[in-house]
């Protein structure tokens, strides 16, 4: 598995996505849930820009390394920027890539990052094509929509 840093446009947009959906979560070991907005964006930004660089240091053993410190810059000189009308497939899209590039250490699953990006993921469901008409429970009366 191969693994990269994503650009500070891909994080800004995950996090524009975000605050468009409202989105609360945790972006500290306390535990807390705050809403993703404006004032707390550039610190949930660097939380998922962290575990991101996290994962390629541990993945290509760069700790220690001139490209550890260039992306150690790189975290503590992020600054959101927000992207307004990001459509639910694209931030979707986005976040997946962001959990690949991000899952390369072994406790990834039990980070705030995973965690951000599960209830990301759940929140983006409800805005995909097709959600709200899509019935909420499913028997053998209705039938299969061809593909």
């Amino acid at each position: 598995m191969s693994a990269f840093v994503v650009s500070t446009a891909h994080i800004d947009t995950i996090v524009s996505a975000a605050i468009d959906l409202e989105l609360f979560a945790a972006r500290t070991d306390h535990g807390t849930l705050e809403r993703v907005c404006p004032e707390t964006a550039s610190a949930f930004g660097k939380m998922l820009l962290t575990e991101n660089v996290r994962s390629v240091v541990h993945r290509y053993r760069l700790a220690g390394s001139a490209e550890a410190f260039d992306y150690a810059e790189l975290v503590e000189t992020y600054e959101f920027r927000y992207r307004p009308c990001v459509p639910a497939g694209a931030a979707a899209k986005a976040l997946d890539c962001f959990d690949y590039q991000s899952c390369e250490t072994d406790d990834y699953e039990k980070s705030l990052a995973y965690a951000f990006t599960c209830r990301m993921g759940k929140a983006l469901n409800k805005h995909l094509a097709g959600y709200d008409a899509a019935p909420w429970g499913i028997d053998d009366r209705i039938p299969a929509t061809a593909h």
